[in-house]
């Protein structure tokens, strides 16, 4: 199990590396099946993950430029680090289209995005992934406090642009993982 865990993180590492090192083109988002974001499961089986390290101001042009329209996705999960501690916010759709935001802040991140990803990939394109990232997340850091809610017209800067804002120090990690 350990053995996973590290390769995991090593993985997760390089991928962060490569990510922010190189120029790369915005990836096309994938299919949209309902408007409200209906099906759980073509949704389980393409989740997304967009992660940035660097200066903030170039991370907040980066969010802007994530292409996925929130409003189609029922939970996703933004993990920030900064210098002094982190910041881990989940969002999960309400029936009223907003989102339900609930916040961590862990003194630091760096395993837990490796133990969703672990979750995502043995989920096999599952319903229900969002549900275990919660679970996952809650289990490793403990019960959130609830954020403000989100509107369902948000778009990706307005989402997760404050937690890079707000993080610790001039070089900061983010990265976001659109689930379901």
């Amino acid at each position: 199990m350990k053995k996973h865990a590290l390769i995991l993180t090593v993985i997760a590492s390089g991928l962060f590396i490569s990510t922010s090192a190189y120029p790369q083109s915005t990836p096309s988002p994938s299919p949209t099946i309902s408007p409200k974001g209906g099906d759980c499961t073509n949704q389980s089986q393409n989740t997304e993950l967009y992660g940035f390290c660097g200066g903030k101001p170039t991370m907040i042009e980066k969010l802007a430029k994530i292409p996925v329209q929130l409003s189609e996705r029922r939970v996703f999960v933004q993990i920030t680090q900064g210098r002094s501690g982190g910041e881990v916010k989940l969002y999960e759709r309400q029936e009223d289209g907003t989102f339900a935001v609930t916040q961590w802040a862990p003194p630091n991140t760096f395993e837990l995005l490796a133990k969703i990803g672990k979750t995502v990939f043995d989920n096999k394109a599952e319903k229900g992934v969002g549900k275990k990232a919660k679970a996952i997340i809650e289990k490793k850091i403990g019960p959130g406090t609830p954020g403000h809610p989100l509107p369902a017209s948000a778009s990706p800067q307005e989402a997760f642009g404050d937690s890079v804002n707000n993080a610790q120090g001039d070089f900061v990690k983010t990265t976001v993982v659109v689930l379901c």
